[in-house]
């Protein structure tokens, strides 16, 4: 039972600190998201992070996170999610020291 309880965690469970920041950039307000959106993206380019859509309608698609309802919102936690862990853990305390700060 456990191994199928681990097998549902989404990709933010699995380490505390990125679990928080996620849920605190989730109930930020929405122009709070969004300058964090950027950042994410940023700084996942900067070190290197590569996300390709082979286009634009790759996002046009219905899903019911909260993260869906803006592009920008999409492709930084697509940036998050695959960036490496300690890049992933740094932005975290990034993300929450600056939410905790506006």
């Amino acid at each position: 039972m456990s191994n199928e309880i681990i097998k549902n965690k989404r990709w933010y469970d699995s380490d505390p600190v990125v679990k928080l920041a996620v849920d605190m950039l989730e109930k930020a307000p929405e122009q709070i998201q969004l300058k964090l959106a950027d950042f994410i993206i940023e700084e996942a380019k900067n070190r290197g992070a590569i996300i390709k859509f082979n286009n634009k309608e790759e996002f046009n698609y219905v899903w019911k996170r909260w993260q869906d309802k803006d592009e920008k919102l999409f492709e930084a936690m697509e940036y998050l999610k695959i960036i490496d862990f300690d890049t992933k853990k740094q932005l975290s305390l990034e993300i929450i020291d600056f939410i905790r700060k506006h």
